[in-house]
């Protein structure tokens, strides 16, 4: 009997090992292919990590120099204000200085002008009297 229950228990730790040795054959292709999906998937995660690495920094040196471009564009429009300003105030300042030079120019013409006029009826008053030569 006891050869019996030994060969009944040999029967079965073989028919263990051989359900093992079959359900481990088939299992090692899909666990391979578990283990490689695994390593696909951390590789992708770790691209993934650095592409929103690289965007982060993309859109922060976009953002600066939005914010440089913005600054440059306000110097810009300051400058061009101030030249607009001096060029009015140019303009201003050669019509003052025109305007003056010629109301002076005026001024003195006009003097001039009456002081020919004078001279102009003086001399006429003196042709219309007769001159003491002309009378005799």
């Amino acid at each position: 009997m006891k050869s019996r229950t030994l060969g009944t228990l040999s029967a079965a730790v073989a028919l263990i090992a051989v359900t093992l040795l079959a359900g481990c054959q088939q299992g090692t292709p899909n666990e391979r292919q578990a283990r490689l999906f695994a390593a696909q998937n951390r590789e992708l995660q770790q691209q993934l990590a650095a592409r929103q690495v690289e965007i982060q920094t993309l859109q922060q040196k976009h953002a600066q120099e939005l914010r440089q471009r913005d600054d440059e564009i306000a110097q810009c429009k300051a400058r061009i204000e101030a030249l607009q300003k001096d060029l009015e105030k140019g303009i201003a300042e050669r019509v003052s200085g025109v305007t003056t030079a010629l109301m002076d120019e005026n001024a003195r013409l006009r003097k001039e002008n009456g002081r020919l006029r004078a001279e102009i009826e003086k001399l006429q008053g003196s042709s219309a009297q007769p001159r003491p030569s002309q009378a005799q």
